[in-house]
């Protein structure tokens, strides 16, 4: 049997191929999940009960495969687990020895596209390179998998071009940088179940082409490491959950180690077939003719220099920019909502939408992405955020700050949860139902103008609660998170991304949270946390975001500089007012002055 994924009017549905055509799961099997995770989620016998009902699927639910627009065959798995170096001509084609343990590192859902659609060459770099592979997805979750067991644990198979941008690959002796740009590596079409071929994939020939020329020519059965072996490996430090992904290795014949070196370049097509699988073909584009990202306004150049970058890890620069999430605070307090209100907004946002070159009444949830924050990084941070809080379609979601809805669009869009959003600010929430019902989301989405010191639900009511941008604006902060642990279930998760204080003085005011101190509540780190765990939660992980957002915003600045450039009509203006030049010029020098700084954390409440 055969699934595939595909974008089912903005939503991403997953399907049966049934020689020309495919069977709609989201038509004809309702009540199951719309994505992999979630499916395989359901545990043994759900496969079975796909086959029947692909036997006699109802005739709404069938539609040509012609046509549809593929999204990556697991779009949303909980791990992107990549092995390299596991073909023996490969490691020498590098200089290197067949090494005696696999080479192991990860890549994320935002670098990787469906079949069909353009993989993007970063402007930064002129070493993109191609690496097809064979790609098992996990069916059941297992730690410590015996390796004699560990092909019992494999649903499907699949094909992975795990696109390289090698001279950024090689700035440390980690590979996650260079193997993580944007839209870089593609995933798909077919999800193949092991019956339909030999044990392991073993045997399969593995082929390359670039233009038509075939660039890797060799079988799966060379592998130094083999399916089962890789598995057994990787479940050694972690447990494998269903749906997670490992991308086996590439053969001989990469781009960087011919002699010239071959790179794909805007124009190109990349294709990487597997015998008995699929094959995954893409064009290739540039990143500027396949950004169609909005911007923040460029920083005057009287702005300090961005000369304070600390040494934490840096995630790469986002390409897109939204608009503030609304904080949310005693209700007493009327000067949070007030600096928020936009008149008319949801007005605002449709006339905007239309000038844009969009009909309001037939809206894509794509249409409307990144449009509701303006925290730094923006949507990026959103993703990096959400890919660390288990979401899947079982999971109660609270988002405390909801803003006009973007980060809850997309959590229930992507992993298919069901999201209450709450804010103080009325325009905001009128704005977030209007366009949740107008992408057809209004099932999966509820929003309540709430105060955040004391929410109006019962105890252990969620899974996951969110909270962006927000506590910057609230006092008490010990009793905001006593609030939210109080809500979320034993076992639940904190997930934050957050602004505090530096140790470079007060902030250039205007901010995007406050016009002067008198509504900015900002607290050093080690004050935060020990609210955050005062509260009872505990920490699990806590990083400085800062210098990954100082990296975003020289980014942003670069491409607005670019001739022909033309600022998006739903950017920031919508939603900051006359001053959001200033505003977002003070946030910038904030974040280089270390006036500010980002923080992200996943903080859980103990079981």
């Amino acid at each position: 049997m055969r699934l595939l994924a595909f974008d089912n009017d903005g939503v991403p549905t997953i399907a049966v191929r049934r020689g020309d055509e495919v069977v709609d799961l989201s038509v004809a099997a309702p009540d199951l999940p719309r994505d992999i995770p979630g499916l395989l989620g359901l545990g043994e016998g759900v496969m079975e009960q796909v086959a029947a009902i692909v036997l006699d699927p109802p005739a709404d639910s069938v539609r040509p495969g012609e046509g549809i627009r593929y999204v990556p065959a697991v779009w949303n798995a909980p791990k992107y687990l990549c092995c390299g170096l596991n073909y023996a001509e490969h490691a020498k084609e590098g200089g290197r020895e067949p090494p005696e343990h696999p080479s192991l590192f990860v890549r994320y859902a935002q670098s990787l596209v469906g079949h069909d659609e353009p993989l993007v060459k970063p402007w930064i770099s002129d070493k993109f390179d191609y690496e097809g592979e064979l790609a098992a997805v996990i069916g059941k979750p297992g730690r410590h998998v015996a390796l004699e067991d560990a092909l019992s644990h494999v649903a499907f198979y699949s094909v992975l071009m795990d696109g390289s941008v090698r001279d950024f690959q090689r700035l440390g002796t980690q590979w996650t940088l260079g193997k993580n740009f944007d839209r870089s590596g593609s995933f798909g079409p077919d999800l193949v179940t092991p019956n339909e071929l030999p044990a392991g994939a073993s045997g399969l020939r593995l082929v390359t082409r670039v233009n038509g020329t075939v660039v890797q020519n060799d079988t799966t059965d060379t592998m130094l490491f083999p399916v089962a072996d890789l598995i057994h490996r990787w479940s050694k430090a972690m447990t494998l959950q269903p749906g997670d992904v490992i991308a086996t290795g590439t053969p001989s014949g990469v781009g960087y180690a011919r002699t010239p070196p071959l790179f794909l370049k805007a124009g190109d097509v990349c294709e990487v077939e597997v015998e008995g699988v699929c094959r995954l073909s893409n064009p290739v584009i540039d990143e500027d003719a396949g950004s169609a990202a909005r911007k923040p306004a460029a920083v005057p150049e009287s702005a300090p220099a961005p000369a304070v970058i600390r040494s934490q890890p840096v995630a790469a620069p986002g390409a897109t920019s939204e608009a503030p999430k609304a904080a949310v605070t005693p209700s007493g307090d009327s000067r949070i909502e007030s600096h928020y209100t936009q008149p008319a907004l949801s007005t605002s946002i449709l006339a905007a939408l239309r000038e844009d070159g969009k009909d309001p009444d037939n809206l894509k949830p794509h249409d409307v992405m990144g449009l509701g924050e303006m925290h730094v990084r923006a949507h990026e941070a959103t993703r990096e955020l959400a890919m660390q809080l288990g979401l899947n379609h079982e999971k109660k979601v609270l988002d405390v700050g909801c803003g006009v809805g973007s980060p809850s669009r997309f959590m229930a869009l992507q992993y298919g949860c069901r999201i209450t959003g709450v804010d103080i600010t009325d325009a905001f929430i009128e704005a977030a139902g209007m366009l949740a019902e107008r992408v057809k989301l209004g099932d999966y989405l509820a929003y309540r103008k709430a105060d955040a010191l004391d929410l109006p639900f019962g105890d252990a009511s969620f899974d996951v609660v969110v909270s962006q941008h927000v506590q910057m604006n609230i006092e008490d902060k010990a009793r905001f998170y006593a609030e939210i642990f109080r809500v979320l279930k034993p076992g639940g998760r904190l997930g934050i991304y957050d602004v505090v204080a530096g140790e470079g003085g007060e902030p250039f005011y205007p901010v995007p949270w406050a016009a002067d101190a008198t509504i900015s509540f900002l607290v050093k780190p080690h004050a935060l946390r020990a609210d955050i765990e005062g509260a009872g939660f505990e920490i699990a992980s806590w990083q400085d975001t800062t210098a990954a957002g100082l990296i975003w915003f020289e980014e942003q600045r670069r491409r607005e500089a670019e001739p022909g450039h033309e600022a998006s009509l739903l950017g920031p203006e919508l939603f900051l007012g006359s001053d959001w030049y200033e505003i977002i010029a003070n946030l910038y020098r904030s974040l280089a002055g270390d006036c500010v700084a980002v923080i992200e954390a996943v903080c859980g409440k103990p079981a």
